[in-house]
């Protein structure tokens, strides 16, 4: 998701902070300490400071505040927020993938891709309970291939393992659906 405009106005300052040209460029070529113009209604292209202008920003967008922020000299701005009626001069701090969007996004993404780890946790449960099931009618399967009257008489070591085994489904089962509850 990219929430950076496309292009942007890049400054060119003579020594005593003056304008001498304006070029628009595309906002991926933003370096590290360029002077950047933000016209009314364009968003920010990079983190930085206003060092020219005033005006208000709307940061709902990373901070929820329901009104556009003052920002004046001096002032902090946000990359991919919008500048709502002044014209500012931003001096970039943070370009390209250190600008905090991305960030945020790699980092949302990351935590919805990875396992909680109630899920792994149930994926171990779940493997335990079938290896009980498996290994409790593997056991009678010996034991009926062996003698049947040995098999019938070893019953009761047989059932333990069964009954442990569903209990541990039926427990499984209930944990899913309360975690799909919640």
């Amino acid at each position: 998701m990219d929430l950076t405009p496309d292009t942007t106005i890049l400054l060119t300052l003579d020594n005593e902070g003056n304008v001498v040209c304006e070029e628009e460029i595309d906002s991926r070529l933003i370096q590290k300490n360029d002077v950047i113009k933000v016209i009314p209604g364009a968003k920010v292209a990079s983190d930085g400071f206003v060092i020219w202008g005033q005006s208000h920003v709307n940061e709902s967008m990373i901070t929820g505040e329901a009104r556009p922020v003052a920002k004046r000299k001096g002032d902090t701005v946000i990359g991919g927020t919008v500048n709502e009626n002044g014209v500012l001069h931003i001096k970039a701090t943070r370009v390209g993938s250190r600008v905090l969007f991305p960030k945020l996004f790699d980092l949302l993404n990351q935590r919805q891709m990875a396992k909680a780890p109630a899920e792994i946790c149930r994926s171990h449960f779940q493997i335990l309970c079938a290896s009980f099931i498996i290994l409790s009618f593997f056991t009678l399967f010996v034991w009926f291939l062996m003698e049947s009257a040995m098999a019938i008489r070893n019953l009761g070591y047989l059932l333990p393992w069964i009954a442990f085994g569903l209990h541990c489904a039926l427990a499984y089962r209930s944990w899913s659906l309360l975690a799909h509850v919640l």
